[in-house]
C-alpha cells in the first residue's frame, strides 16, 4: 500500500511539474525562440528532455521515452512534407512530449488534417516493431517495457479530443465527436485527477467551443448575406430606371432603410438580456444576426450620405447608389469565400469518412492489443 501511495504521489507531483512547464513556457517565449535558432533545435531540445527524464525515471526508460516521442512526431512531420506543407523542427518539451509547427492555414480540409494526424500515431505503431523483435530474441522484460509504453503514448493520443491526435483524426468524421471525448473525460478526470488530462480537457474545450462559434458565425454570415443581397435589389432597381433616381426616390429608399433598422434596434433593446450559450443558442443566434444586419443598415445608410443640401442634384443619386452597391457586392464576395471555406473544410464523401473510420479504428485495436500484450509480460 505505501508503494502504491508513493507511486500516485510521484503521479500528480510530475502532473503539476508538467502544468507549471507549460506555464513557463508561455511566459519564457524566449526560449521557445533560442530553440527554433538554428538547425540543431531538435537535437538541442532532444538532449535537454533525454536528462530531465533520466533524472527521475534512469537513463534506459529516458531513453525509450525520447525515442518513442522523437518517431511520434517524425510521423506528423513526413506526413505533412508528403502534403507538401511546411513545418518548424520538431522543439522537445520535458515530461509534455515534443511538437512541429503547422500553421492550420496551410492546411485545407479535414481529409488533410487526417493524414497528417494520423500519421504521428502510424509512426508509433512501427516504432513499437523493432522493441517486439528484440523482446522474443532477448526475453528481456525492458523490450516490453518500451512495447507498452509505446502502445500507451500512442493509444492515449488516439483520444477524441482536439488537440490530441484523435481529435484532428476524427475531424474528419464530424466535429461533434469531440464534444463525445469531452464528456466521456470528465468522469475519468473525476476518477483518477490528473493535472496533464485536466489541460487536455481545457484545450479540447477551448477547440470544440472555437468550433462550435465557427458554425455559429456562419449562420450569422448567411444572414448578413441575404440582407446585402436585398439591398442590392433595391439600389438597382432604382438604378436601372432611364430617367435616373430622384429626390423622392432616393428619400424613399433612405427612409425604408432607416425604418428597417429602427425595427432592428427595437427587437436588441427587448432581447438585450444574457442568453445562455446552447440552451438558449436560438435567441443567440437571432440576436447575433441582427447585431450583424444593424450595423450593415447603418453603415450602407451613412455611405449614401443622405442629409438634406448635401446631395441636391437628380443625377449624383446614381453615382451614390452604384458605389455604395460595389461596396456591398465586394462584402458579398468576402462573405461568400469565407461562407465556402468553413463548409468544404469538413465536407468529405461518405467513402471517405468510412475509410477513415476504419483506419482510425484499426490503429487503436492494434495499439490496444499491444498494450495488453506488454502488460500480461510485465504483469
Amino acid at each position: 500500500m505505501a508503494t502504491t501511495a508513493e507511486e500516485k504521489s510521484n503521479k500528480g507531483l510530475w502532473g503539476w511539474l508538467a502544468v507549471i512547464g507549460v506555464f513557463l513556457l508561455t511566459k519564457a517565449k524566449w526560449l521557445l525562440v533560442l530553440l527554433k535558432v538554428g538547425k540543431f533545435a531538435t537535437l538541442a531540445s532532444m538532449f535537454i528532455s533525454l536528462w530531465a527524464y533520466a533524472v527521475f525515471y534512469g537513463w534506459k526508460f529516458a531513453i525509450a521515452l525520447v525515442y518513442l516521442i522523437f518517431v511520434h512526431e517524425m510521423g506528423h512531420l513526413v506526413a505533412a512534407k508528403m502534403k507538401r506543407i511546411p513545418t518548424s523542427p520538431a522543439i522537445f518539451i520535458p515530461f509534455l512530449g515534443a511538437a512541429i509547427g503547422i500553421d492550420p492555414k496551410k492546411i485545407k480540409n479535414a481529409k488533410t488534417e487526417f493524414f497528417v494526424a494520423y500519421g504521428g500515431p502510424l509512426a508509433g505503431l512501427i516504432s513499437i516493431l523493432p522493441a517486439i523483435a528484440l523482446y522474443i530474441i532477448t526475453n528481456d522484460p525492458y523490450w516490453a517495457l518500451v512495447i507498452q509504453l509505446g502502445a500507451l503514448i500512442n493509444l492515449f493520443n488516439l483520444f477524441p479530443v482536439s488537440p490530441l491526435d484523435g481529435g484532428r483524426i476524427v475531424s474528419v468524421l464530424s466535429t461533434k465527436i469531440w464534444l463525445i471525448g469531452l464528456i466521456i473525460l470528465i468522469p475519468i478526470i473525476f476518477i483518477s485527477p490528473d493535472p496533464i488530462l485536466m489541460l487536455i480537457f481545457i484545450f479540447g474545450l477551448v477547440t470544440w467551443w472555437k468550433q462550435f462559434k465557427e458554425n455559429t458565425n456562419e449562420e450569422v454570415m448567411k444572414h448578413e448575406e441575404q440582407v446585402l443581397i436585398e439591398i442590392n435589389h433595391d439600389f438597382q432597381s432604382l438604378t436601372q430606371n432611364d430617367s435616373g433616381t430622384s429626390n423622392a426616390q432616393y428619400t424613399s429608399l433612405v427612409n425604408k432603410l432607416t425604418y428597417q433598422k429602427d425595427q432592428v434596434n427595437h427587437f436588441l433593446k427587448n432581447n438585450s438580456g444574457f442568453a445562455f450559450p446552447i440552451l438558449q443558442e436560438k435567441k443567440r443566434m437571432e440576436v447575433k444576426k441582427k447585431n450583424a444586419e444593424k450595423i450593415i443598415l447603418r453603415r450602407t445608410i451613412e455611405s449614401m450620405g443622405y442629409s438634406e443640401g448635401i446631395i441636391d442634384e437628380d443625377h449624383q443619386y446614381d453615382a451614390v447608389l452604384a458605389k455604395v452597391q460595389n461596396k456591398n457586392e465586394a462584402k458579398l464576395i468576402e462573405i461568400s469565400k469565407e461562407v465556402n471555406r468553413i463548409r468544404a473544410y469538413y465536407q468529405t464523401s461518405v467513402q471517405t469518412k468510412v475509410k477513415s473510420l476504419l483506419l482510425y479504428l484499426a490503429l487503436a485495436v492494434l495499439l490496444a492489443i499491444l498494450l495488453v500484450y506488454a502488460i500480461n509480460i510485465l504483469g
